[in-house]
């Protein structure tokens, strides 16, 4: 019997000793069901922690994506911003080929490659021109590369002018006007039937020194507005901008000669004719000084079609030249005697600022021919043999000492003070060789939007 309890307990102490080791069967049961709960915690964060970073990484490579298209659209834009400043002789030219460059139904498509077709355009009319414009054809509808970006670039490009029916989509009405209505006509439009063409220029018959967006029933020579739309692709992403640009129309001219400040002529060689050499702009004053300011001749000069006139037209000489200095080609830095600068196909803008380095007494010019604008900032003397094709703005005193071979500018003058015209001087306004002057000036955006997200 003594050996019989020793046993039992001595298995009774083994088997409480390996308790540690090996629960009851009830224990066991709980044990696996809270390891495989364990276990399922691990996967669902694993799982969370997937799906998350999977996420991340498709919103960035979206991102990043839609910044390459983004991208493509810029160049797109900035392209077409380009070819559109350039004559139209030029083999890059994009602008509008007609004669005017007024066609209001004008389109064209800018194309970095051959894979595009007209149902990728969501706005696409058959009403407009549609061009894809070559170096051999201006007015082409054969679907072909014409851009300047490499073949890859995942971008195309609409332009076409701005009609009454684009600012009535932005909100234009009598109430709210986005332009000033001069074609007589205040009629809603539609798609199918535009409008007129929105120009910008100093089209206000109000104020003739102001910049506007305009309707006109006569004609004007100022340019339209530019509708410019870039689509951007990039994989399964896009972006669409729509951009309106115009060119700068250089100062308003109201005169032949124009000063803030008292004009003097002297002698009988003294020409001076403000109608348009050209023959296509109306007619302007030969003189026209901010009143009070006048002009005083002597002898026996030719002033036509009227003679000088003082008036309240006050132009910011200082701001244009400011505006203009963007497209400086040439820059003198001391007096010339004796160069050409540009050509008849060349037209430049030239700048000397008497500042910088100090010129003692301005800038003097003489034996100079030149085609563009002529920028000075202070004073400058014209000598004989001076001859001039375009615009001449100075932002102080403008004398003119024609000997010699005298003084010959067609296009137009101003200057911020006074002008003294002595010698033999023949300035005449043309219209023509104004325009030509600005006529490759950058084109400036004036409303930006995103028009669509391509899916």
């Amino acid at each position: 019997m003594k050996e019989y309890l020793r046993r039992a307990q001595a298995s009774e102490e083994r088997r409480h000793g390996l308790g540690i080791l090996f629960s009851p069967p009830g224990d066991r049961g709980i044990v696996l069901v809270i390891g495989i709960m364990f276990i399922v915690v691990l996967a669902a964060l694993g799982t969370i922690g997937y799906i998350t970073a999977s996420n991340d990484l498709m919103i960035s490579r979206n991102y990043m994506d839609l910044n390459a298209a983004s991208y493509s659209a810029k160049a797109g834009l900035a392209e077409a911003k380009e070819r559109l400043r350039l004559p139209k002789s030029d083999a890059k030219y994009m602008g509008d080929p007609s004669a005017g460059g007024n066609d209001a139904w004008w389109s064209a498509y800018l194309l970095p490659s051959a894979n595009f077709n007209t149902g990728m355009d969501p706005a696409y009319s058959s009403n407009y021109r549609n061009y894809i414009p070559t170096s051999a054809s201006k007015t082409s509808t054969s679907v072909a590369a014409n851009s300047a970006q490499t073949a890859n670039s995942d971008f195309w490009v609409k332009i076409r002018h701005k009609r009454e029916y684009d600012a009535e989509q932005l909100g234009h009405t009598t109430a709210k006007p986005h332009y000033l209505d001069n074609d007589g006509s205040t009629s809603a439009h539609t798609a199918a039937s535009p409008g007129n063409i929105i120009y910008y220029g100093y089209g206000n018959p109000a104020n003739n020194t102001q910049l506007v967006q305009f309707t006109t029933a006569a004609g004007t020579s100022f340019r339209p507005v530019e509708v410019v739309t870039a689509y951007g692709t990039n994989r399964q992403s896009g972006v669409a901008f729509e951009a309106e640009m115009v060119r700068f129309p250089g100062p308003p001219i109201v005169g032949a000669i124009y000063a803030k400040g008292d004009v003097t002529g002297n002698g009988s060689s003294l020409s001076v004719d403000g109608s348009d050499n050209c023959g296509v702009a109306a007619a302007k004053p030969p003189i026209y000084t901010l009143q009070p300011s006048i002009t005083n001749t002597s002898g026996s000069p030719t002033l036509a079609p009227t003679g000088p006139v003082t008036g309240p037209d006050n132009l910011d000489i200082v701001s244009y030249v400011n505006a203009l200095k963007a497209s400086i080609s040439v820059v003198l830095t001391s007096d010339v005697n004796g160069a050409t600068i540009g050509s008849s196909t060349n037209y430049l803008t030239v700048y000397s600022d008497t500042n910088n380095p100090y010129n003692v007494g301005g800038l003097k010019l003489q034996n100079v021919t030149g085609y563009g604008i002529l920028l000075v900032e202070g004073d400058c003397t014209f000598g004989g043999g001076f001859t001039w094709n375009g615009l001449v703005l100075v932002t102080g005193t403008l004398v003119f000492n024609g000997g010699g071979a005298g003084i010959n500018i067609r296009g137009a003058v101003m200057a911020e003070q006074t002008v003294d015209l002595n010698g033999g001087i023949d300035v005449r306004y043309d219209s023509c060789h104004a325009e030509k002057a600005v006529s490759t000036q950058s084109l400036d955006l004036i409303n930006w939007r995103d028009v669509n997200l391509l899916q």
